[in-house]
């Protein structure tokens, strides 16, 4: 019964993985299956009472299965096959590297294409910048968004495909999607580049660290959507390796004008300024340390002044709104976290596994180490912290992972007839690292506000009457509504004053509520407003009212 379950478990797990999971009914109630997490528990916690009770019975009470057998195959697969295949993978560097890229690319744009909703906010105001400009028109945006990576990076892809007559939203939306898949699967040559150049005589190093950064749940996930993270990790790994290449001046001078870049992307990318001056003067402050300062400073000023004086009129006018929003208000969109945050939210970014391993492998004489944990540290004192943050981290988590790796390997192969602990740690290593891996594959999938996007098509085929929504962004904000006027954005809070509630409606056809809004509020507010539900929409996150006696046909 229990072997029975850990399959039933491990296939659900394996479906998940394979079809972003869905929502199913058992005996009249909703099941939602959408994440791996908790069956992985499941599964972990079935697994170790399983190994606990090896002896009881081989495995499905098939005598040809003994557990002692499957675990030997399991200590086999880690200590011999792993090792020895992910480096015959590179035998031939740049042909591996291409079939890994080409792979992860193709992964990334089916993710895009197949999900075609948003994450936040935020990449919705990216399309409203870059297709903004496109199309002619000017929507207002939050002034603490700088233009340069809009329009410098989603802007092209977008251009292109609108002269090869895409010009509706859902293409438009996709072009950007590619341009930054295409270009975040550079972190996988990096990667490697930079494993090699640490550990030349070790290219198994090189070999797992570009596997454990292609399964990374955050390089895959983020790497499928607009977001300027995925991208600045390629000028972030980039800055590394050219201090990794020599000690002169003019790789100092490249890193920082590559840091500097990455930071006007997301001003969060200067936390690895620290690292990068603790890398090159961490016995004295040296002038390789002093350029580099300089050269970053430059960038980041130079590119943020261009950009902000285009866009907005005004150069260093996004820097200004952010720094006196973040750090003199103290406001965040989402809150505030405690220090300890990130190491909360591990499964969001890694795995334990994963985490452990890269601090097995993390040592003061490893380059990679300071870029690791001195920017983590410095995000853990922001007020504000979030999953995605930690998108530049993760080739250095792969490296130091894979250094771990490489040392549990060796410490399984040193403790093969060790008892107690050891024994159990050395026979488990294999299955909770099949564990990690589906946990990793589990979070390819972001998740994104695809009914969102299905009721802003369902509504573009109304025509342009009035809509009133609760979280325009989920819908695609204005590239995808636009044509719809009025166009009012309204919360659950306004539709508890039936006044203020009356006034934004009064000229609208349609009101797009949340689920959970609509049977608090929305169904008895509407109603006496003139509205009724619209029964031919289908969904699970929002509902949709219409005015009465102009029910779509």
């Amino acid at each position: 019964m229990l072997d029975a379950s850990i399959l039933a478990l491990l296939a659900v797990v394996v479906l998940i993985v394979v079809t972003g999971g869905g929502v199913i009914e058992v005996a009249g109630m909703r099941v939602r299956a959408r994440t791996v997490e908790n069956p992985i528990w499941i599964l972990a916690a079935a697994i170790t009472l399983r190994y606990a009770t090896r002896f009881w019975s081989p495995f499905l009470c098939i005598k040809r299965w003994p557990v002692e057998a499957l675990i030997a195959a399991g200590l086999r697969l880690v200590v011999d096959w792993i090792p020895v295949r992910a480096t015959g993978v590179f035998r031939r560097p740049w042909l591996g590297l291409a079939v890994v890229g080409c792979v992860a690319f193709l992964l990334k744009v089916f993710l895009a294409s197949t999900s075609p909703g948003f994450f936040s906010g935020d990449d919705v105001e990216i399309h409203e910048m870059s297709m903004g400009v496109l199309l002619g028109t000017h929507w207002s945006v939050w002034d603490l968004r700088s233009a340069f990576f809009p329009m410098v990076f989603i802007y092209p892809a977008q251009r292109v495909a609108l002269a090869f007559g895409g010009s509706g939203p859902d293409t438009l939306v996709l072009a950007g999607r590619v341009m930054v898949a295409f270009i975040s699967t550079a972190v996988i040559p990096l990667t490697w580049l930079a494993a090699r150049r640490l550990a030349p005589a070790d290219p198994r190093l090189a070999a797992l660290a570009v596997l454990f950064v292609t399964l990374n749940k955050l390089h895959i996930s983020f790497g499928s959507s607009e977001l300027p993270r995925p991208v600045s990790s390629v000028f972030v790994a980039a800055a590394f390796l050219c201090i990794l290449l020599d000690r002169r001046l003019l790789t100092s001078a490249a890193a920082g004008t590559l840091l500097g870049t990455a930071a006007a992307f997301r001003f969060s990318e200067a936390l690895f300024v620290p690292a990068a001056i603790l890398t090159l003067g961490r016995k004295r402050f040296s002038a390789r340390a002093a350029i580099l300062l300089l050269t970053t400073a430059l960038a980041v000023v130079g590119i943020s002044a261009a950009a902000d004086a285009w866009y907005w009129g005004s150069p260093m006018s996004s820097v200004a709104a952010a720094i006196d929003y973040t750090l003199v208000q103290r406001q965040s969109s989402r809150g505030y976290e405690p220090p300890w945050e990130y190491l909360w939210i591990i499964p969001a970014w890694s795995t334990f596994l994963f985490v452990a391993l890269a601090i097995g492998g993390s040592a003061r004489r490893h380059p990679d180490s300071w870029w690791l944990w001195v920017p983590i540290a410095l995000l853990s004192l922001l007020p504000h912290k979030e999953s995605r943050y930690l998108i530049p981290m993760m080739p250095f988590l792969s490296i130091a992972s894979a250094r771990g790796f490489l040392r549990a390997v060796a410490w399984i192969r040193a403790s093969a007839d060790a008892p107690g602990w050891r024994r159990w740690s050395r026979e488990l290593f294999a299955p909770v690292l099949l564990l990690s891996v589906l946990h990793d594959m589990g979070g390819w999938r972001l998740v994104r506000s695809n009914e969102g996007v299905r009721l802003a098509q369902y509504l573009r085929a109304s025509g342009s009457s009035g809509i009133a929504v609760q979280d325009l962004w989920r819908l695609g904000g204005r590239p995808y509504l636009s044509q719809h006027q009025p166009l009012v954005e309204v919360s659950p809070e306004l539709l508890t004053d039936t006044g203020a509630a009356a006034a934004a409606v009064a000229e609208t056809k349609w009101v797009a509520l949340r689920a959970r809004t609509a049977r608090i509020v929305g169904d008895s507010v509407l109603p006496s407003l003139g509205f009724e539900r619209d029964d031919s929409w289908r969904g699970e996150d929002y509902v949709l009212y219409v005015r009465r006696a102009q029910r779509m046909h």
